[in-house]
């Protein structure tokens, strides 16, 4: 029977648990120190070096009279040394862990610690606290031998740096609890490893193809919002690491820790050097790959079209693939076939319900791909063209579509929704081969934005459900077409429109990009004005030119009861296949004699691509943003002299001369070639 103990004899005990593991440790933890101290030297003369250099080179150049490389210098030091230190704890936590848990896969070791008078729990969790001191202590030890480098050299550490050091943190805790659990379920310290990469693996994949599945089958569903869900990634404790939901990783990592505490009491010391344990988890496991490579195969499968059926193929895939990934997990876990048939009820139960699903999906017995309600059933809807509504990073796609749904209460608007629904879908049918070709899109838009939205419909129906369809472009290639669907000007080039969805109405500064005023000619344009930043102006001064613009047309706007001229070269982009300078730049010519009071054209352009991230760890989101074509939006307005507001605005920024023709002298102008 285990003697029970104070908590200050708990304490010692455990002290003395850490005192121990310290010693037998050190080595690894001396290894760690060295690669640390020599990659932090190394990174910091290079910087230091080269920064100086760079300084030197540019010395007296009057465009970068501002510019300080050394700071720039040491700012990257940061950023470099940082990551390699994070590199270097995640890697040593995982030596660390498998280490401290070892005695659980340990006939000696566990017959040895359980003869000493210590509950199983205070061993436990004395381990546990083991691994994150080790891993934990010395990141943060070289941490502050950054942060001292840094200020002493006169760059204070910045936000970005910390919050590296705080995901490591949340990251090791969740890391290490998980794999303490799976080491009390496991009976050798190989299947412990092999359960948590598989867990890490495994599920978060798995959870991708079910996104891709919901994503391929089911037109119009926008499930981006799953990207950065804690669901793709929940038991996944790697995941821990990126720094997202981080109040779910430590509600986690106590999850885990008591489940480990109430395991670790009836774990039996023999089961050590056995397959198991507790068999529930190894159960999961095998599960989770024969899910996951059944799902694979069967995907393929479908999306060749085998046997001429894609669902057919799907079957037949999941099986082949499903059946063989099972037996050979249980082999690694169990090393024979004992217990494999009688194992094999949930892979039979996995089987089932999965072709059961996806035939639910394939055939879409509910009829969501083709659901367009009647006018008499709608309450109210809407209508967005993504091509011409402003968004940023802060904006949820989902929540803007359901929201539409309230736009148009007016039967007729409505019915020329609905109108423009049908006419979007069409009469063309997707075959089951083309859906599971859509699935591995689908997957591969959880780190590429290829799947722009480019419209969306949304209705409120009379029993006061909100139903709402987001289309991406990729889905109807053939919609490109003006013959098969055209742009519904009649409701994007509206007042309420722009009022609610346009960049020059709602958009925020920084996120709108290519603000141009073109002068008018008989030839099209040909003097341009570009309110950015350049080597005359500053972009505070950039920003500060943009907004006054901005705001004076919103007031001219909202004032002015017909904006039928002012919307017209909205039309002209809106019936358009494409943006296309020549072809806008006779519109434009038209404009002239037409409307003869016009001053200028106003252009304004959404691009994701040109938004600037301040974090040197967004790198690979510029990378990815800038892959796609499609997150950007074009508009363009005519500007009146009634405008005065806007055109008193352009001629205090300088770039309109008194007589309402383009400043050449302007430091935004720009001579445009024709």
């Amino acid at each position: 029977m285990t003697p029970t103990a104070s908590f200050k004899e708990k304490f010692h005990q455990a002290y003395s648990f850490f005192k121990w593991e310290l010693k037998s440790c050190s080595g690894t933890l001396a290894v760690f120190s060295i690669l640390a101290a020599v990659f932090t030297t190394i990174t910091l003369t290079l910087c230091i070096v080269i920064s100086l250099y760079v300084q030197s080179q540019i010395a007296g150049a009057e465009v970068l009279s501002e510019t300080k490389p050394f700071d720039y210098g040491i700012m990257i030091f940061q950023f470099i040394a940082s990551d390699l230190i994070y590199t270097l704890t995640a890697v040593f936590t995982i030596i660390y862990t498998i280490r401290v848990f070892s005695y659980l896969h340990d006939k000696r070791k566990a017959d040895l610690y359980g003869a000493l008078p210590v509950s199983r729990v205070t061993l436990f969790f004395s381990k546990s606290v083991t691994a994150f001191v080790f891993t934990l202590i010395p990141a943060l030890f070289f941490l502050g031998i950054i942060a001292i480098i840094s200020v002493c050299l006169g760059q204070p550490l910045m936000n970005e740096t910390i919050d590296l050091y705080v995901n490591l943190v949340v990251g090791s805790l969740a890391c290490i609890s998980a794999y303490g659990l799976i080491a009390i379920c496991c009976g050798t310290t190989i299947n412990s490893i092999i359960m948590f990469l598989a867990v890490c693996i495994a599920y978060p994949l798995s959870a991708l193809f079910i996104k891709g599945v919901a994503g391929g089958f089911f037109y119009g569903a926008y499930l981006e919002g799953f990207n950065n869900s804690f669901i793709m990634n929940a038991l996944n404790p790697l995941s821990a690491y990126s720094g997202t939901n981080v109040i779910y990783w430590i509600i986690f990592t106590i999850a885990c820790l008591t489940v480990s505490a109430f395991l670790i009491r009836k774990r039996k010391a023999e089961r050590a050097q056995s397959s198991f344990a507790y068999y529930l988890p190894c159960h999961i496991v095998k599960i989770l790959v024969a899910f996951l490579t059944g799902m694979f195969l069967g995907v393929l499968f479908g999306s060749l079209n085998t046997f001429g059926n894609g669902y057919a193929g799907f079957v037949f895939g999941f099986v082949l693939g499903s059946v063989p990934a099972f037996i050979i997990s249980h082999l690694i876990f169990y090393k024979d076939f004992n217990k494999l048939i009688k194992t094999s009820i949930p892979l039979a139960g996995l089987i089932v319900v999965t072709v059961a699903v996806m035939a639910l999906c394939n055939f879409d017995l509910f009829g969501y791909n083709t659901f367009v309600p009647n006018t008499d059933e709608v309450k109210s809807a809407g209508l967005i063209d993504f091509s011409y509504c402003y968004t940023d990073p802060d904006t949820n796609i989902k929540s803007l579509a359901k929201d539409a749904s309230t736009d148009l209460e007016d039967k007729d608007k409505i019915n020329t929704v609905i109108t423009y629904h049908n006419a979007y879908l069409g009469d063309t049918e997707f075959t089951s081969s083309d859906k599971f070709i859509n699935v591995w899109y689908q997957m591969f838009c959880s780190v590429i934005p290829f799947n722009s939205p480019h419209y969306a419909f949304s209705y409120e129906l009379n029993n006061g459900t909100t139903v709402t369809r987001i289309y991406s472009s990729s889905y109807f290639n053939d919609f490109y077409s003006e013959d098969v669907f055209t742009s519904p000007t009649d409701i994007t080039t509206t007042k309420e429109y722009v009022e609610k969805y346009s960049a020059m109405q709602t958009g925020k500064t920084e996120y709108i990009t290519d603000f141009t005023i073109n002068a008018l000619s008989e030839w099209g344009y040909d003097d341009q004005v570009w309110l950015e930043d350049n080597s005359e102006v500053s972009p505070e001064k950039a920003k500060a030119d943009k907004e006054k613009v901005l705001n004076a047309f919103r007031k001219d706007f909202e004032a002015d009861k017909d904006v039928s001229v002012v919307l017209k070269p909205m039309e002209y982009l809106a019936a358009s296949t494409y943006y296309d300078d020549a072809l806008l730049g006779e519109a434009y010519s038209d404009y002239v004699e037409k409307y003869p009071d016009t001053v200028c054209v106003i252009g304004v352009s959404n691009n994701i691509e040109n938004i600037d991230y301040d974090s040197a760890y967004s790198m690979m989101q510029q990378l990815m943003s800038g892959i796609s074509s499609l997150d950007y939006t074009t508009e363009a307005y005519l500007i009146p002299k009634s405008y005065t507001n806007t055109v008193n605005a352009l001629k205090e920024i300088g770039v309109l001369n008194d007589d309402l023709t383009v400043n050449v002298n302007s430091p935004y102008y720009l001579e445009y070639y024709y």
